[in-house]
């Protein structure tokens, strides 16, 4: 499960890319959209195993390209 820093639910990690400078998270919200998050500590602050979710967090555009500045 992917959650924002507020606890809301946006979807789930369907898989991880590995690229040479960082991994990159692809997650499927609702409605079947997808979104890619850089895997970094500044936007993926909490990787729980045990509680298997993560929280990632809402910076503009991230999360929904339209409010992208």
């Amino acid at each position: 499960e992917v959650r924002t820093t507020d606890g809301s639910v946006i979807g789930q990690v369907e898989s991880v890319v590995h690229h040479e400078e960082q991994d990159t998270l692809v997650v499927r919200r609702e409605g079947n959209a997808e979104i890619l998050v850089p895997f970094v500590t500044e936007i993926v602050p909490t990787v729980d195993v045990a509680g298997r979710f993560i929280v990632v967090a809402d910076l503009p555009g991230l999360l929904d390209p339209e409010t992208a500045e």
